[in-house]
């Protein structure tokens, strides 16, 4: 059997420092996650960054690494490789030859090997530097909300990571009540080396774009832009009088916030609207649909600790008026 490589202390010590692929946003053989709210711009702000990966010149004056740029749309490919790439090498007025981004235009399962070892092949050894996946939920079989499934994920996306030295950035929506963080299991978000954070004003067309954590630099960084229509498409361009909004002020526990994003999920797959006067006028779901919802993200192993979590966490967001109850089903509240 195959020796396993330790690191002596030496080693360790002499571990090379972390490059920038995009100074200050994105370093080198790195995982991130570009997460907000649907309309918020993400996927133009992706494209703007994979493409000066592509081509070479610097993002919004931030010194960029040139290296193969792939990305995987799961959904509306078509616009995005026949307006938007292009459009954006139009905008930059990029010469034909000097355009080598690829598009995949399909969904991927990455929790599953076969699938991880399929993308590996077609990707070429040390040509490309960043892999775009757009969006996070449409690159798996399984659930974005089960362990299962997380850990897989997890493990074919360092696959690539090892296998071609490639970064990869991941585009996904945040939860319907939560904004603070990226709709996926925790282990999911756990994962990511950088974290970034977009915030869009789909009325003004302006985009705010903030590193939210550098697993091992300095968390800083936040970014406005105006979107500028160019060549059938929408191009960020700075804009120092763009900012992002202050953080509002969370008092909610970690497991609390978990109960709330599981609440999340559950009206979002068995969510239904009733209709009279005890009634609101959102979606409301079935107590017991929420409580299994918390059992998959629940890091108890027990029964009657994951029993006692929930209603913890039921008692305190009902409290707190996150939440009301009627007929044993359950909404959030607005705000």
């Amino acid at each position: 059997m195959e020796k396993l490589q330790l690191l002596t202390y030496y080693d360790m010590c002499n571990l090379p420092e972390p490059e920038w692929l995009v100074e200050g946003v994105i370093q080198k053989r790195s995982t991130a996650v570009m997460f907000g709210k649907s309309n918020a711009f993400k996927s133009f702000l992706a494209i703007d960054i994979g493409l000066s990966v592509d081509t070479g010149q610097d993002w919004q004056g931030h010194h960029v690494e040139s290296g193969g740029v792939l990305f995987v749309a799961t959904e509306g490919a078509n616009g995005v490789g026949r307006l938007r790439i292009p459009g954006w090498y139009d905008h930059h007025r990029i010469e034909d030859e000097n355009r080598h981004a690829f598009l995949y235009p399909k969904e991927i399962r990455l929790d599953v090997p076969e699938d991880v070892t399929a993308l590996i092949n077609s990707m070429k050894a040390d040509f490309f530097a960043l892999v775009v996946l757009d969006i996070f939920g449409g690159t798996m079989a399984g659930s974005e909300i089960e362990d299962k499934t997380a850990r897989a994920w997890v493990h074919g996306i360092q696959r690539i990571l090892r296998e071609t030295g490639a970064s990869v950035l991941t585009v996904a929506h945040t939860g319907w009540q939560d904004d603070s963080r990226a709709r996926m299991h925790t282990h999911f978000w756990g994962s990511f080396d950088t974290r970034l954070k977009v915030e869009g004003d789909k009325e003004a067309m302006t985009a705010t774009l903030t590193v939210e954590r550098h697993k091992d630099a300095d968390s800083s960084g936040s970014w406005g832009f105006r979107l500028v229509q160019s060549h059938g498409t929408l191009v960020p361009e700075l804009d120092d009088a763009v900012t992002a909004k202050p953080a509002k002020t969370r008092k909610l526990s970690a497991g609390n916030r978990d109960a709330l994003n599981a609440l999340d999920d559950a009206l979002q797959e068995h969510g239904v609207q009733r209709f009279g006067q005890d009634w609101p006028p959102c979606k409301v779901v079935q107590i017991d649909q929420w409580r299994k919802h918390c059992y998959l993200r629940s890091p108890e192993d027990s029964p009657d600790n994951k029993r006692q979590s929930f209603n913890r966490a039921k008692k305190a967001l009902h409290d707190g008026g996150h939440i009301k109850f009627f007929d044993d089903h359950v909404w959030l509240c607005a705000g």
